[in-house]
């Protein structure tokens, strides 16, 4: 695997990808910048609006439509917050089975957060605090 994923891919793919990468191809697709089509993707996945999304992975909803009209890949930034995303919902679909129930219990209401897990994945304390959760339902601890 190289460090640049195809540029057209789907979110789907890209966090399949990103999540079978070692950690150095990790770092390598961080520093290189995701395609803006995988935030398209990740939004359309999530039900969310671009607007929306691009808040959450930390760029501005302007500079996001800019970077899709022409091409230009995503900041190291905005990269990471997106991989932090596909990886989480990679391990919640570990603990729950499927896609569907993964993407559905990251976009629901959590008692324990306060909020929607997704929601928190904006920041490392937050993705933290969701991996905990994940934890305790996968292996019956206390949240």
């Amino acid at each position: 695997m190289t460090a640049t994923i195809k540029r057209t891919e789907s979110f789907g793919k890209w966090k399949a990808a990103l999540a079978t990468a070692n950690p150095g191809i990790r770092i390598q697709i961080v520093r290189s910048g995701a395609s803006p089509s995988i935030l398209v993707t990740a939004s359309e996945h999530f039900g969310m609006p671009r607007t929306l999304f691009a808040k959450l992975i930390g760029i501005s909803p302007a500079t996001a439509e800019r970077k899709i009209k022409s091409g230009l890949p995503l900041g190291q930034t905005e990269t990471e917050r997106l991989g932090r995303i596909a990886l989480i919902e990679d391990e919640a679909e570990k603990v729950f089975g499927t896609s569907d129930m993964a993407r559905d219990w990251l976009t629901k209401m959590n008692a324990s957060l306060g909020d929607t897990p997704l929601s928190m994945l904006d920041t490392e304390t937050g993705a933290g605090e969701v991996r905990k959760i994940l934890s305790a339902i996968a292996y019956g601890g206390a949240v």
